[in-house]
């Protein structure tokens, strides 16, 4: 290794090495010209570049130490030079890729300007993350050491001496060149070793010299092929793998194709979508792994998915014969005798092949090798499920590119000074390509040959579908994300062309079986989830956490596309919306407000809601807010709730009848009421009222003006509040409506509480709580059993407080009432500290927060507010 690769100079040469243990190396020193000195630390165990390896802390240990307290010379311990001393890791081929990243930034610090942070170094994320990594491990070792942690100073002349490098004296299977290169020669000097022995031994001998090691099998081919027992190839260093596109990301696991005493090691199928970038990965894993395969690196395209007919198996085998330079060897065979040929040359001779872009498991089964050294890898837009059962391979699904690995791919196109000048312009880039690597790559050669164009220009135009898709465009087969994605579309079925134009085109987040099924007008949720998976074999969907299954975004895109582009196609969507819709809407019709939706489903149903907003199917949405405000509600929902009301209320200009108008603009206020958006309540309630317009009905006015009086209320307008629930109970009265009268009592009990009118505020709210009672409407009854509560809390009166939120908390449970059952066991937790009982105030606060998390409310502010209080009540037991 020259030195120079140290920053030392061409100048130097080594004078001395000194090791503790002798071969494979470790505490090694290096005596150098003009004094300097290189300490290498090789630890055994030091294969990931992590702060929790033990090998790593110890030989990151030992260099502090020489850092601080100097290297022992033959004249005495001296302090570290920057210089002309290193202090040196080393690891050999089993270390992980991120000690190639550190040592990339270590050598860039050597030169870093003092005035940029030392992460500035780090180019990408993974340099980043190999800096931030290394840093930590010396900084809590100096910590250890000198007592305290290491200035910035101290720390930059630290890393200008550290280095990290390879060397590779230990091959995979742990053969010691050292001691086996020791062996042979002592072998060859044995008068007793036989003549094939003895060339044998001295081809394994310049193997071990050249720092190389060879498998028994493959040194006796070797010299076979030397004594010309064996016909040699034209050439056994074949590399006929296309070259990688610039740049890329490097993805996966490489050291899956080191040589290995399991089979399955050697075999590879890398699934996923198209443009995920399935290719470049294998390329560069047997690119990586050449070393291991030096009878050839082979590739070749099975056109599983193209503009051209796939490619048979005898085709595929006169492709590889004619790479491994054995075609004119298998010539006048039959096509299985030519199979056969291709299968003994794989299982005597070291190959790794990619079989890229296979149509499905059948085409390779019978050109996989049962047994010997070569290595596989196959790529497919399917889930090559037959290959998976049937044979011993390592799976490799491919998903997008995180937003880490997004950026930076897209930085390495566009340069980083570009991307930092326009950083909203990157936003929508990134949003626009959503972690495809082939999208990413296309954007990136747009935005590179556009100098002269500011990149907000570029990109202003990705407001749709057809836009996005004809920006990833290069008007190129391989190079237009419309074109590479109708590789796998032509390919389906016709029935499931369709299909799959419904689902990437329908509206909501993803589709669980049932809606697949309305989509397709198939009965049962069992058909729709037959249908959903045979997309999800060509990787056009996948399954997430809630039972349904996405798409990607770029590929809704095309589904949208392609549906507008077709006048057939637009008819079916838009018939197939209608029953997908009307499947929202029975379900909602059938939604329990005590049950609680899952995940996806408030997504779902909002989207649906939007569609038939966008569609002339207002009553149809109306329907499906309608029955699910009152299950949001209960289960504290109210974000979902509101966003819902909104879609339904947000044009006024849609003729409509204006009890129903105000009817929804009266819940929008409620849900706002309930989110703490005062002031926005207010303002939603009195236009509720101003909606009815002149006709209007008592009961409807009395409506409004109770909702408004309960936004005023909060809004601590108590006066104004008071004069809404006055008219509110005169219009309740005047029509009969007890229930409504009720509530208008417990409000204006209320208001007068807040003004200091406590004794005749119970009178208001204790009338309203018998009222519901009678009339059985246990919520109404609830919400007055806790005003009565409150209004003792404020009186001082805990225990009788406490009294009353326990009645109301028996009837939110019964009818399953979530969010005021926390509200009202936050309310207890209070009564029961303010009366010197922490310990029932700790146990109120803690099943607050239990049903909070089981209705998914875990990080809010309600949550941290009443953990706050329950730390503090904890304090006082």
């Amino acid at each position: 290794m020259p030195l120079t690769d140290f920053g030392l100079g061409a100048a130097v040469r080594i004078e001395a090495v000194g090791c503790e243990t002798g071969l494979p190396v470790d505490d090694v020193g290096v005596a150098l010209s003009g004094g300097g000195f290189i300490l290498i630390q090789a630890k055994a165990g030091m294969r990931r570049l992590d702060a929790q390896t033990e090998d790593l802390e110890k030989a990151i240990d030992q260099m502090v130490r020489a850092f601080a307290e100097g290297i022992g010379t033959t004249s005495g311990v001296r302090p570290v030079d920057p210089s002309r001393d290193r202090l040196m890791i080393a690891t050999n081929h089993a270390g992980s890729r991120a000690f190639d990243q550190l040592s990339i930034v270590l050598r860039r610090l050597s030169g870093h300007p003092a005035d940029l942070p030392l992460r500035a170094a780090a180019f990408t994320m993974s340099q980043r993350r190999a800096l931030e990594t290394f840093v930590e491990v010396v900084e809590t070792r100096w910590t250890a050491i000198v007592g305290h942690k290491p200035s910035d100073s101290d720390l930059r002349v630290f890393l200008r001496c550290a280095e990290v490098s390879r060397m590779d004296l230990k091959e995979p299977d742990g053969t010691d060149h050292f001691r086996s290169e020791q062996a042979l020669h002592a072998a060859l000097g044995d008068s007793l070793i036989d003549e094939p022995f003895s060339k044998l031994a001295g081809h394994g001998s310049k193997t071990a010299a050249a720092q190389r090691w060879w498998r028994r099998e493959d040194l006796i081919q070797a010299v076979l092929r030397e004594e010309g027992l064996l016909q040699p190839t034209a050439d056994p260093r074949r590399n006929r793998l296309p070259a990688l596109p610039q740049p890329y990301v490097r993805r996966g696991n490489h050291d899956l194709l080191s040589p290995g005493p399991t089979a399955e090691r050697l075999r590879i199928a890398v699934t996923g979508g198209p443009g995920l970038g399935k290719t470049t990965l294998a390329i560069d894993m047997a690119n990586e792994a050449a070393q291991d395969f030096p009878d050839g690196q082979l590739f070749v395209d099975f056109r599983g998915f193209g503009p051209t007919a796939p490619m048979s198996s005898a085709e595929a085998v006169e492709v590889l014969l004619e790479q491994m330079g054995e075609a004119d060897a298998a010539a006048g065979k039959d096509s299985e005798g030519r199979r056969l040929h291709y299968l003994d040359a794989v299982e005597t001779r070291r190959f790794v092949i990619v079989m890229d872009n296979v149509r499905d498991s059948e085409c390779v089964l019978h050109l996989l090798p049962r047994h010997g050294p070569s290595a596989i890898i196959v790529t497919g837009r399917t889930q090559l499920g037959t290959l998976l059962r049937r044979t011993d391979v390592t799976h490799l699904r491919l998903a997008p590119l995180s937003t880490h690995e997004s950026r930076d791919l897209l930085i390495q196109h566009i340069g980083a000074d570009r991307a930092a000048a326009e950083p909203a312009a990157i936003a929508s880039v990134l949003a626009a390509c959503s972690g495809n690597p082939l999208a990413l790559a296309i954007a990136g050669s747009h935005l590179r040959h556009l100098p002269e164009l500011s990149l907000d220009q570029i990109v202003s135009v990705l407001t749709d579908a057809d836009s996005r898709l004809d920006f990833l465009d290069l008007h190129e087969p391989d190079s237009a994300l419309r074109t590479v994605f109708s590789w796998t579309y032509y390919a389906l079925p016709a029935e499931l062309q369709d299909f799959f134009a419904l689902v990437g085109s329908a509206p909501g987040p993803d589709n669980d079986s049932a809606g697949a099924a309305s989509l397709a007008g198939v009965e049962g949720s069992r058909a729709g989830l037959a249908l959903l998976r045979r997309l999800r074999h060509f990787h056009l969907i996948q399954e997430n956490a809630h039972s349904g299954f996405q798409m990607h975004e770029l590929l809704r895109d095309y589904a949208l596309s392609l549906c507008r582009g077709d006048r057939r196609l637009q008819g079916v969507h838009d018939r197939a919306c209608e029953r997908l819709v009307k499947h929202y809407a029975d379900l909602a019709a059938t939604t329990d407000p005590g049950t609680r939706l899952a995940g996806q489903d408030a997504p779902r149903f909002l989207s649906a809601v939007r569609y038939a907003e966008e569609h002339g199917l207002e009553s149809t949405a109306r329907t499906i807010v309608d029955c699910l405000i009152e299950n949001m509600w209960y289960h504290g929902r109210w974000n979902d709730c509101a966003a819902m009301l909104r879609s339904i209320t947000n044009d006024p200009s849609k003729p409509e009848d204006p009890k129903i108008r105000s009817y929804f603009l009266r819940q929008l206020a409620i849900t706002l009421r309930r989110l703490g958006a005062h002031a926005e309540s207010v303002e939603f309630g009195r236009h509720a009222l101003s909606t009815l317009g002149p006709g209007r009905s008592v009961r409807a006015e009395a409506n409004c003006r109770y909702v408004l009086a309960v936004s005023l209320a909060y809004a601590e307008d108590h006066e104004a509040a008071l004069e809404q629930y006055h008219l509110a109970a005169d219009g309740f009265r005047e029509t009969g409506a007890e229930s409504g009268l009720a509530d208008a009592l417990n409000g204006i009990g209320w208001s007068l509480a807040m003004r200091g009118e406590h004794q005749e505020a119970l009178m208001y709210c204790t009338r309203a709580a018998d009222i519901h009672g009678d009339l059985n409407v246990p919520n109404s009854q609830a919400a007055d059993l806790d005003s009565v509560a409150c209004i003792y809390q404020l009186l001082g009166d805990h225990k009788a407080a406490l009294g009353y939120f326990e009645r109301c908390l028996l009837l939110y449970r019964e009818i399953g009432y979530r969010a005021n059952e926390i509200r009202t066991l936050d309310s207890m937790g209070d009564s029961a500290l303010a009366s010197g009982d922490p310990n029932s105030a700790v146990e109120h606060w803690l099943r607050a927060i239990a049903v909070l998390e089981d209705i998914g409310h875990t990080d809010t502010d309600q949550v941290r507010e009443i953990r706050a209080k329950e730390a503090v009540a904890s304090s006082q037991k």
